[in-house]
């Protein structure tokens, strides 16, 4: 890396053109200047200036490196600037969630950043892991999980909970399917599996059917698109696990439906939700809004 003090002398000197004048600017002696200069070239191998008496001309290497000098210095003062400021509506909005919930948060993100072009909305969708992973290592400021956290560098908050449904599909080679199921039933659909599939069905399963036979139930498909998960299922080549606000905007709703247990009971659990972020790294101002809108956005559905 070159020295930092050496290339502010560079710059000194080219702008003012002179030795003496750089030196006086500098409080540094003129001796001094030419000390900075020559360590700067024995540093990057070759000559930067032609001096011609009093005066002096940039190789090419010199502009290079005086242009270089010039954008590390705009760069670094407009770093320093900007960690001085705050604002609501302006910065970059990292968050972690599943699909899921991505894809009803981040319509009402855009619409934030479309009336504040300075937001920077950036949404990463994964399952709960991805998430903590990435507020771990500071890829992510908050993330929304389905499990409480209880690693001490976070900290999580109870927001409230969304409602699990068991989805199948209403025919099945062109012949229409009771909404009434069974674990047999199930394993002759198979499962259409996606990054949260896995944690949904144990749960399910857990909650409605044997849960040991969790571990052994047939993959019949598997895809990480969320406008993409219920497609098959509503073609009929098997069942899968979804958050109900994801099963309720599907666009050939009229082909899937929520699978239901003896007594009209559907087959739906609810699973908590929680704000995730570092316990001992405070949140902008931007992340108050949206922390709102969360709250807002899963207590109304």
């Amino acid at each position: 890396m070159l020295n930092q003090q050496w290339l502010t002398t560079f710059i000194t000197l080219v702008e003012l053109g002179h030795f003496t004048q750089t030196a006086e600017t500098l409080f540094m002696t003129q001796p001094g200047v030419s000390q900075h200069i020559k360590k700067l070239e024995h540093q990057v191998g070759c000559a930067l200036i032609n001096r011609i008496g009093k005066r002096f001309e940039l190789t090419e290497a010199g502009i290079a490196i005086y242009e270089y000098a010039c954008d590390l210095q705009r760069q670094q003062l407009e770093l320093l600037s900007s960690l001085h400021v705050d604002e609501t509506f302006a910065g970059e909005c990292k968050i972690g969630c599943s699909g899921s919930m991505a894809a009803l948060l981040y319509p009402y993100l855009i619409n934030d950043q479309q009336a504040y072009p300075e937001l920077i909305m950036l949404l990463e969708a994964g399952p709960n892991k991805r998430t903590l992973d990435g507020i771990l290592s500071n890829q992510l400021d908050l993330g929304i999980v389905t499990q409480q956290v209880v690693q001490p560098e976070l900290t999580s908050i109870d927001i409230g909970k969304q409602s699990l449904c068991l989805v199948i599909p209403k025919c099945v080679s062109g012949k229409p399917i009771d909404a009434k199921v069974n674990y047999e039933l199930l394993s002759q659909l198979g499962m259409i599996d996606h990054p949260d599939a896995n944690f949904y069905w144990q749960q399910i399963c857990s909650a409605f059917f044997n849960s040991e036979s969790a571990k052994n139930i047939r993959k019949s498909g598997y895809v990480n698109q969320l406008n993409q998960i219920l497609l098959p299922v509503a073609k009929g080549l098997g069942f899968t696990v979804l958050p109900e606000f994801a099963v309720r905007c599907f666009a050939q709703y009229d082909d899937i439906q929520i699978a239901y247990i003896a007594n009209d009971k559907p087959v739906m659990l609810f699973e908590p939700l929680y704000l995730v972020h570092k316990q001992h790294r405070k949140l902008a101002k931007r992340y108050q809004r949206i922390i709102q809108l969360i709250k807002s956005l899963v207590n109304n559905d």
